[in-house]
């Protein structure tokens, strides 16, 4: 009787590890994936910050693709109001939008300023990540 139990705490021991290392696996993936987009978004925001008008004479906008391709990544790593702080700058580049580009160049700095320790590397963000899943944002 003694080995079956001992058995079952092995079985239960192992599934736990098994489980564990999934999730570590897939929160590392989900890290990696947004080093890479938080490198993508504020290269976009670099090139904005140093050049805000076009040949034309016209303010340039954020790109608009980096973003869509970036932005279910940054989703997943990024605390709400990192996210609020970057996402704002894409959404107000829409041209559709009234937004006056007054505050512009503030809002770049501030979205950069959020992406940095993302950008610099995973593990400048591991503390944040924590808070991130077992804070939630109640509102503002």
């Amino acid at each position: 009787m003694d080995a079956a139990w001992f058995g079952l705490i092995g079985v239960v021991v192992g599934g736990l590890i098994s489980t564990l290392w999934g999730w570590l696996a897939t929160i590392r993936q989900e890290l990696a994936d947004g080093l890479v987009g938080a490198r993508l978004v504020d290269d976009d925001l670099a090139r904005l910050e140093t050049g805000s008008v076009g040949a034309a004479g016209h303010q340039e906008s954020p790109a608009a693709q980096t973003w869509a391709e970036n932005r279910v990544a940054l989703a997943k790593v990024l605390g709400y109001q990192q996210w609020s702080t970057v996402s704002a700058v894409y959404r107000r580049s829409d041209p559709s939008s009234t937004h006056s580009w007054s505050g512009r160049d503030q809002e770049i700095r501030a979205a950069r300023e959020a992406l940095a320790p993302l950008a610099a590397g995973k593990r400048h963000v591991l503390s944040q990540r924590w808070r991130n899943l077992f804070v939630r944002h109640t509102g503002d």
